[in-house]
């Protein structure tokens, strides 16, 4: 994982505030990324320990202790840095999100909650978005279903690789 995200970085010129996530135990492992880089969003999904239904995202600085231990509760808006609502992703140079699956032409297979659907069209226009996978979760082109509300992906980071899907 570390080679793939070190040429993702080279090639998409050393973002400064990328908006990452915390894994779930069945998703790659970017808690390294999180501590790497100075500064990172973080999605931030509950308050007061209470999980919240619309997307929003709070400032992480390396070495901080996350609000909760938790990976399924990566952040909490009691944190003073919390960015109001799904506009904070408009900070994030880049933008990695976790996936079931992705397929080459950029379709991204979620887990049905619509929360990356629903913030990624309010960051900055060609701010890149890649789908963090494994190796065996990427799927030839148009083999995954996309909706209307699908938000398309630029590329992919997977353990072994990154790549840049051909623009649309």
């Amino acid at each position: 994982m570390v080679r793939s995200f070190d040429e993702a970085w080279a090639r998409l010129g050393g973002p400064r505030l990328p908006a990452l996530f915390l894994p779930l135990p069945t998703e790659p492992d970017l808690t390294w990324v999180v501590e790497a880089v100075p500064e990172c969003l973080l999605p931030v999904v509950t308050i007061a320990g209470v999980p919240i239904e619309d997307p929003e995202w709070g400032l992480h600085r390396a070495g901080e202790a996350l609000a909760a231990p938790s990976q399924w509760r990566p952040t909490d808006g009691s944190n003073p840095r919390r960015l109001a609502g799904p506009e904070g992703i408009a900070r994030a140079d880049v933008v990695v999100v976790p996936a079931l699956a992705v397929d080459e032409s950029g379709t991204r297979l979620g887990q049905g909650g619509g929360w990356y659907d629903r913030t990624l069209p309010h960051r900055r226009d060609g701010v890149p978005v890649l789908a963090c996978v494994f190796d065996d979760e990427v799927r030839e082109a148009g083999t995954l279903p996309r909706e209307a509300h699908d938000v398309r992906v630029d590329g992919v980071i997977t353990p072994s690789t990154f790549r840049l899907f051909d623009p649309v």
